[in-house]
């Protein structure tokens, strides 16, 4: 990548769907762009798929399938006085009110959290 971009890559089970793979890139971008000394970031590259992670067959329910829903992202960084500062996405706002929590915990394991 280069100095101020960097790549996000987030994998969700299948109840999370994309949404909630979207939903951990987000907020894994949000905190690495705070550690990073940044305030905003923009997403410069975007791309999300389904990949069928297994299947199982039960008498009651037949042949069930489970998909991973990931999500890749290239975010750049921004500070005070870039270009487009303006039209960034606040890291801290990304996060809530809680974001100096959410940087210390990290991004955690589930897409509920």
């Amino acid at each position: 990548m280069s100095q101020n971009t960097f790549k996000v890559a987030t994998n969700a089970a299948d109840a999370c769907g994309q949404a909630g793979a979207r939903k951990v890139a987000y907020k894994a971008a949000a905190i690495q762009v705070i550690k990073n000394g940044g305030d905003r970031f923009i997403i410069v590259g975007d791309q999300s798929s389904s990949t069928l992670a297994g299947g199982t067959f039960n008498a009651y329910g037949g042949f069930q399938t489970y998909n991973h829903n990931n999500q890749d992202m290239i975010v750049r960084t921004l500070k005070k006085g870039d270009p487009d500062y303006g039209n960034g996405l606040s890291a801290r706002q990304t996060l809530g009110a809680d974001w100096q929590a959410q940087v210390t915990k990290g991004v955690g394991v589930t897409c509920t959290g």
